[in-house]
């Protein structure tokens, strides 16, 4: 669900359905997409997520413990979204590379050099430009 312009009230009837698009999705919209909640956990599936909030936790492939992973891409962003990943857990057996490329909803990284999420306190942040995710920030706390 994406944002919806809000609707200019003159002398219309409000209707349920004007208030559930208007209103309650906006709302809902802004609460995914601002208010970060905590945070939902995604696996990745052949190097891809797909967003559904705006702070996301990223497990490897198999689950806690299948070995290293690299994230390739983040579906489901649109221009000006905001998205930040956090490690599931540390060590080596949960690993997770943010792969720096170019192409649809990849990640445009700083530098050029991949992350490497590898504790638990290992954050980045993204703002999507309508067509990648670019890095606005990374914390590496391993």
């Amino acid at each position: 669900m994406g944002w919806t312009n809000p609707k200019t009230w003159a002398a219309a009837v409000l209707t349920f359905a004007d208030m559930n698009t208007h209103v309650r999705d906006n709302l809902n919209f802004l609460k995914a997409n601002i208010a970060l909640e905590a945070a939902v956990e995604l696996t990745i599936a052949t190097g891809v997520v797909t967003k559904t909030k705006a702070y996301h936790t990223i497990t490897v492939e198999g689950g806690v413990g299948a070995g290293a992973d690299q994230l390739d891409t983040c579906e489901g962003g649109s221009e000006g979204e905001i998205l930040i990943l956090k490690a599931t857990t540390s060590g080596a057996n949960d690993t997770v590379t943010i792969a720096n490329a170019t192409g649809a909803d990849t990640f445009i990284l700083a530098g050029g050099a991949n992350f490497v999420m590898d504790h638990v306190d290992d954050r980045i942040m993204f703002i999507h430009n309508g067509t990648e995710w670019v890095e606005i920030s990374r914390s590496d706390n391993s």
